[in-house]
């Protein structure tokens, strides 16, 4: 065959018009030109970001993207919803039985939302996949970030459960990232935003296409192992199926850009308020003591607390001495326990797990139900149960026994007078299966479930503290907090993963949960994760993570009266001497999460905070070796020139240009940053 091209066309092919242009939105410092090729190209700030189209698929497979499809035509409007006021357009298109509405709505302050929704002639639509943004692959007049080999992904994981990370990856075809994703520059930090902003329908990822790592696809319907899924992404119906909305922008620094998003997501969603406002401080049991839990154990640990850390305490002076997977204790005598906590000003905790049991367990009765816990096991099309996920099977929350069991359990535990639930594992409550009622996806499902829970924990007519464990990102209405990782103890290691999440996702605190949760803090030695006692400069270093995250601090070592007598010795003193100091402790009770000095691969070790005139730095070391670690105080927004006050020593020292600090191995430092002395 001959491949050979004619000249002529070639240079016809090269030289010819780009498609003219059919309609423009624009508001403020966005704009969108839609092109007669069904591609958009957005601008901000009169800069050319970036072109995309859109696309949807039924569930046989038929297909229908802008680029390709006929554009029947387009409308445009003006108003203003909860993001601003805004100007949009919206442009119709048909490829033989299907229609698709592609909705563009520029913002004054230059964000760009893409939504779309689809209709099939031929029925009712069925659709597990919409795909609101797609990007060609890039041209030389867009932003050259998106043609660079060292541009990087920020990639948010679905949930934070099995020790799941968020990374800075290069393209790579086909990775994925949850919800929402930044494109940058290590080097500028500057960089590019896209997000989804509904979150009750659709599971949302972004990635890099399959056959092309230079172009993205925004879509709805994710489902996979990153979601821990075996079945596909439920269907969904409708005479029209609309897509989430996905907002994008450009910044000049990617730090920013994320709190944006999280700021555009808050006017959406805001956080669940926490009305008392003090962060809370307290003890949780399972490092500590784990399964070999006894009551005498949390009435030690309340004593301890009071008594022994006078410094260590929420803003009113509260604790809370919370027990975590306590099962089959005598429920009369922690009522009695709680009522002792009330009186010594002292609040307590507990632990549930609505959304999943344990396939071995099955045969137990269902609270509040005549059915048994197996009977509300998620099942696939086949009937066949789903894999665990984490050593647990997932319930159908969708299933009126469930309702039942849950609002049964919820209002048990209010009746023994807790303040602070711990719900744990919902992100079983997520997956996607034969759901009794089988117009829910796992998304719709989980927010079912949430507004289940929330609607009994809102009953009791007091304020109830809700910190959500393991669970995904979005939604976030359920919780004050959300822990941003899977489980952490006390050791260098744990500190790294820590401060993971605070480095890529510290934007959460005060937008998508009042609180991040740095997970319970060993200071000495956790039965659980196996790995010994922990030595001194760990410990201070995972008390830092925890203090900075902006937050929750809650601490998890065994102070008796049962165990190893020398365990309970060291855990007491290292407890007195790291967690009791008061000027530390008033940071950690601003609530506030630092932000990363850096944003590239791996932790950084740097984090500032600028808070109602005050700034403070922390600094970690990651190796086992006595380090000399700096950073430019202008990155960190500091000023170029001041004195750090080392808050736990009180010494000070003075800084020009970069503040310098030396470290033990795997220790850290909290600073005060003044303005230096005349």
């Amino acid at each position: 065959m001959d491949a050979t091209v004619d000249k002529d066309t070639l240079k016809k092919a090269l030289t010819m018009q780009p498609p003219k242009v059919e309609c423009v939105c624009e508001r403020g410092l966005a704009k969108a030109e839609l092109l007669g090729n069904g591609i958009c190209r957005y601008y901000q700030k009169g800069t050319f970001i970036r072109a995309f189209y859109s696309e949807g698929k039924t569930a046989d497979g038929q297909v229908i993207r802008t680029k390709d499809a006929s554009l029947e035509g387009y409308s445009c409007e003006e108003g203003t919803d909860k993001l601003g006021a805004y100007h949009r357009m919206t442009a119709r298109y048909c490829h033989g039985a299907l229609r698709l509405h592609q909705m563009v709505t520029a913002y004054d302050g230059g964000e760009l939302t893409v939504q779309v929704k689809l209709h099939d002639t031929r029925g009712k639509t069925a659709t597990r996949f919409l795909a609101p943004v797609v990007t060609p692959y890039p041209t030389w007049d867009e932003r050259p970030l998106f043609l660079s080999l060292d541009q990087k992904m920020l990639v948010v994981p679905y949930d934070n459960d099995m020790w799941s990370r968020y990374e800075s990856a290069v393209p790579a075809c086909g990775r994925e990232s949850y919800d929402v994703t930044a494109l940058y520059d290590e080097r500028t930090q500057e960089g590019f935003v896209l997000g989804a902003l509904d979150f009750s329908v659709w599971k949302n990822a972004i990635r890099w296409l399959h056959n092309d790592a230079r172009s993205i696809q925004a879509y709805c319907g994710a489902a996979g192992t990153g979601t821990h899924d075996v079945c596909p992404h439920g269907l969904v119906c409708g005479e029209w199926v609309e897509s989430s909305r996905f907002v994008m922008f450009w910044c000049d620094s990617i730090r920013d850009g994320m709190e944006h998003y999280g700021d555009l997501y808050a006017a959406l969603v805001p956080p669940r308020p926490w009305r008392k406002g003090s962060v809370p401080f307290g003890w949780n049991s399972y490092s500590a003591v784990g399964q070999g839990l006894q009551l005498s154990h949390w009435e030690q640990a309340g004593e301890f607390i009071r008594t022994a850390l006078p410094n260590f305490c929420g803003e009113p002076g509260e604790t809370f001495i919370n027990l975590d997977g306590a099962l089959g204790l005598d429920e009369q005598k922690i009522r009695q326990i709680i009522e002792e906590l009330h009186k010594k000003g002292q609040k307590a905790g507990w632990y549930a797990i609505p959304c999943n049991w344990f396939t071995a367990l099955g045969d137990f009765p269902a609270r509040g139900t005549n059915v048994k816990m197996k009977d509300l096991f998620l099942r696939d099309d086949t009937g066949a149960l789903l894999p665990a996920i984490d050593g647990s099977q997932p319930l159908d929350v969708t299933h009126p026994e469930w309702e039942k069991m849950a609002r049964a359990t919820i209002r048990h535990l209010i009746d023994l007078g807790v303040d602070y639930i711990k719900i744990d594992f919902l992100s079983h409550g997520s997956v996607e299966g034969a759901h009794y009622r089988p117009e829910f996806t796992g998304r719709m499902a989980l927010n079912y479930a949430y507004s289940v829970l929330s609607e009994e924990i809102d009953r009791a007519g007091r304020e109830i503290f809700v910190s959500l464990s393991i669970a995904p990102l979005f939604p976030t209405f359920l919780g004050h907090s959300r822990r941003c990782c899977c489980d952490a103890f006390g050791h260098h290691e744990d500190v790294r993963y820590v401060l993971n999440a605070l480095n890529f996702a510290w934007w959460t605190n005060h937008r998508l949960y009042t609180f991040n949760d740095p997970d319970h803090v060993s200071l000495c030695h956790s039965v659980v994760d196996g790995r010994g006692v922990t030595t001194e400069n760990e410990a201070r270093a995972r008390y830092y993570s925890a203090v900075i995250s902006g937050t929750v601090m809650m601490l998890s070592d065994n102070y008796g009266p049962v165990g190893d007598d020398a365990i309970i010795r060291q855990a007491r003193f290292r407890a007195e001497k790291i967690a009791n100091c008061a000027a530390i402790n008033e940071v950690a009770r601003l609530g506030q999460a630092f932000r990363p000095v850096y944003l590239c691969d791996g932790t950084t070790p740097f984090y500032t905070l600028c808070h109602e005139g005050r700034r403070y730095a922390a600094v970690f070391n990651f190796e086992n070796a006595t380090k000399t670690l700096s950073f430019a105080a202008a990155d960190g927004g500091l000023p170029e020139h001041g004195i750090a006050r080392n808050l736990e020593t009180g010494a000070e020292m003075t800084y020009s240009e970069q503040v310098c600090v030396e470290l033990a191995p795997w220790d850290a430092v909290i600073l005060e940053i003044l303005e230096e002395k005349i």
